[in-house]
């Protein structure tokens, strides 16, 4: 449910034509998974990083109705990428956002 609501919402936000990009890579630490999914997109202002993740919060270019979602999506992938005691964040990419999910991979994980 994480990844597929990180993607979703890049999706949602790139502009037609542009791609979203994944990547799949060890670390940083030792036993861990790190995805990046970066968007081409607007982006968010730099103040409204860390609050993507809060339920219902939606950045102003994506408050209209016909915007879909309900601000809720990277809310879920937060509360799931937790749960498996990993990370989640977003960065400005320039344009467009980059979300970097960490998770503890191998015997460690159930």
């Amino acid at each position: 449910a994480a990844i597929e609501n990180v993607i979703r919402n890049a999706l949602r936000h790139a502009p037609p034509g542009s791609s979203v990009d994944v990547t799949l890579q060890q670390g940083p630490g030792v036993g861990q998974a790190c995805m990046v999914v970066r968007d081409r997109g607007p982006g968010v202002q730099a103040d409204q990083l860390g609050r993507i993740f809060e339920p219902f919060y939606r950045v102003a270019e994506a408050r209209e109705r016909s915007s879909g979602g309900a601000g809720l999506g990277l809310a879920i992938a937060a509360r799931v990428i937790r749960a498996h005691g990993g990370s989640i964040a977003a960065t400005l990419a320039e344009p467009g956002l980059a979300v970097t999910m960490t998770v503890p991979v191998g015997p460690q994980v159930r």
